[in-house]
């Protein structure tokens, strides 16, 4: 319950609130933003009390509503970030294997991921009214973008990174290149 009063919580009801003024002011829709806000409350709480526990936080590789720290070492990992904000280390990933394949999800929220230029990598970022920012400065709004690190060579081994982000911000920077 904490979360209600975090900022969180309430930047995102000032966004939606300024949102439904200008949809009530140009295109005359109404949309009952407290009655929705008031009965998606009314639903988390009885989920909560049905399975118990909290929706908020970080398990394993999925953050909600929070902020976590993750250092990744092996390969064929997901992780999703869903109105919080992670730091995602890769750095020390191992690619022995040939089909080292790692998923990043950003869903309203932010994620920073950090790879080593020393190991091939090729990421794959499709952003949909968002941000994501690759190591060589190209920045991304809208579509799919791909980068491959100096270490990349097609046909050896190499980590496959697939980046989406959606109404959020996702960095991706080379770990030694930033000091």
């Amino acid at each position: 319950m904490h979360f209600l009063f975090g900022g969180l919580f309430w930047g995102i009801l000032l966004v939606l609130l300024g949102l439904t003024i200008i949809l009530k002011a140009v295109f005359k829709i109404d949309i009952p933003l407290f009655r929705m806000v008031f009965a998606l409350l009314i639903i988390y709480w009885g989920l909560k009390l049905l399975f118990g526990g909290s929706f908020l936080g970080s398990s394993g590789n999925t953050v909600i509503f929070s902020e976590s720290k993750i250092e990744s070492k092996e390969a064929g990992n997901e992780y999703n970030i869903v109105f919080g904000k992670s730091t995602i280390d890769l750095t020390d990933i191992d690619i022995s294997e040939s089909g080292a394949v790692m998923e990043v999800n950003v869903v309203f929220g932010s994620g920073y991921i950090l790879i080593n230029p020393e190991i091939p990598t090729l990421i794959k970022v499709s952003t949909v009214f968002a941000e994501s920012k690759l190591p060589k400065g190209n920045v991304s709004f809208f579509g799919d973008r791909t980068y491959k690190t100096k270490s990349y060579v097609d046909g050896e081994n190499h980590l496959k990174l697939n980046i989406d982000v959606v109404f959020g911000n996702a960095i991706i920077e080379d770990k030694w290149e930033k000091n």
